[in-house]
């Protein structure tokens, strides 16, 4: 495929095209099904191009747990000030697997950045899965998640931390159960889909029984050789696939202040994958 440069790491590509609004939706689309993530340089989106560049690509979402921007309703800062000590989202996760639709694509337009620091990380849950055992792979198919958002977003919740500094918006919490392998809709491929900050257990198990086994599927899944890491850079766009990825933003820029744009797309409910013992 022309106009993508390969990310140094299993999955990724960064566009040799000045701007993202140059490429028709299906451009993108289809390289994102093809590289997870995609990485636009140099962006000069404001807020009503962000919006619209999304538009593009799918049905826009609302983040429950978080105040948009005045000039948009689905446009959420994603800020921590300089006297700020966590980070938003500063744990491995898919974002808002707690939801019975969680968003397919999340896209991430930087704003303010750190002198140093404050890099993304990014898992291949496809690849994940994939170096698991026959045994394993079949076992866990059988499974389906308890996804909470009180583990983040309760203050008393296991990872509180994650929530970062500023105040949620108080909201009921939620919880969705989800296949703990989900095939992805448009390539029919497998993938993960568990973290240990969303997923609180599994079906039919305790937290105590499940949390072994999460920590270990945790662990596989962010080697780094499973992993990418994203540095930005002013105005740079990254649109990722929450359906085959997980991300961690690096808490590594005390008293500096690092300012992002976000937006999700609506998708749809995860459907389990399924094969035989040797699947």
């Amino acid at each position: 495929m022309s106009g993508w440069r390969r990310l140094a790491g299993p999955f990724g590509a960064s566009c040799v095209t000045p701007s993202a609004a140059d490429l028709s939706a299906q451009a993108i689309v289809e390289a994102l099904n093809r590289y997870q993530l995609l990485v636009f340089p140099a962006q000069t989106l404001d807020v009503a191009g962000f919006e619209q560049l999304a538009r593009r690509l799918g049905e826009l979402d609302r983040y429950p747990f978080a105040a948009p921007l005045d000039a948009s309703e689905f446009v959420v800062p994603i800020i921590k000030d300089r006297h700020e000590q966590h980070n938003f989202g500063g744990d491995w996760h898919t974002d808002t697997s707690y939801l019975e639709q969680p968003p397919s694509v999340t896209l991430l337009l930087a704003q303010e950045l750190p002198a140093v620091g404050g890099d993304t990380l990014f898992a291949d849950m496809y690849g994940a899965y994939a170096g698991l055992s026959g045994g394993l792979k079949f076992f866990l198919q059988q499974l389906q998640g308890i996804n909470s958002s009180s583990l983040v977003h309760d203050p008393a919740g296991a990872h509180a931390g994650v929530a970062g500094d500023r105040s949620s918006l108080e909201v009921a919490q939620t919880s969705a159960q989800h296949p703990v392998v989900r095939v992805h809709p448009a390539t029919g491929k497998p993938a993960l889909y568990v973290s240990l900050v969303h997923t609180e257990r599994f079906a039919g198990m305790t937290r105590a029984e499940s949390l072994p086994l999460l920590e270990f599927l945790q662990q596989r899944a962010t080697r780094a050789e499973n992993c990418v890491r994203l540095q930005w850079q002013p105005g740079m766009l990254a649109i990722w696939d929450n359906r085959c990825l997980q991300h961690l933003p690096l808490n590594d820029y005390p008293g500096q202040r690092r300012a992002m744009l976000r937006i999700i797309l609506r998708g749809e409910r995860p459907l389990a994958f399924t094969s035989d013992r040797n699947g």
